[in-house]
């Protein structure tokens, strides 16, 4: 089953980087992006999802709307974005908003316009660029791909939840290697 909730962090087309702090469990403003650029797309995590870097899993959520940090999206898991940011694995899983009507025809990533998927790389690879930080885009992967690493990132969440942050990060990188630059 790909349907999962996605918690919102950041509306689409805002500058505003929003970050979810588990130890709270509040919403916060991270910072303000550098550039002129703005989120492609609704961008939030998975709360039952634990990904390499330490946060949540990442998520963007294909649909019209803009909705309000906080907020809970019914979606649909139809691929993924392998990233490396900081040094660390940090994907994000592409889902479908599962409650419109007009998206049921998309399930896949091969369903979006190409341009979509460029459009969400250039602002992944580039979002950073003033902060003098790099990313690695390792490209896109398919469905079950993306259900493999969330169900991996479900296990790293039940096994590690209360381990913090840095510890968890620390842990990681001796015991999966692979997952770290």
């Amino acid at each position: 089953m790909n349907k999962v909730n996605v918690v919102i962090e950041i509306p689409k087309d805002s500058k505003i980087k929003y970050e979810y702090d588990r130890r709270t469990k509040q919403i916060v403003v991270d910072r303000i992006l550098y550039g002129s650029s703005s989120y492609p797309l609704n961008y939030g995590f998975i709360r039952e999802a634990l990904d390499w870097d330490g946060d949540e899993l990442d998520a963007l959520i294909i649909s019209d709307q803009t909705f309000i940090p906080g907020c809970v999206v019914p979606t649909r898991i139809i691929g993924a974005m392998e990233m490396i940011d900081g040094g660390e694995t940090d994907t994000k899983l592409i889902t479908v908003i599962d409650c419109d009507p007009r998206y049921k025809h998309i399930n896949k990533l091969e369903d979006l316009s190409k341009h979509t998927l460029l459009e969400i790389r250039d602002f992944f690879e580039n979002y950073k660029n003033l902060q003098d930080k790099t990313v690695e885009i390792k490209g896109y992967n398919s469905i079950e791909w993306a259900m493999q690493e969330y169900n991996e990132c479900v296990e790293l969440m039940n096994k590690y939840k209360d381990l913090p942050k840095a510890d968890f990060v620390k842990k990681m990188m001796i015991e999966h290697p692979e997952k770290y630059k």
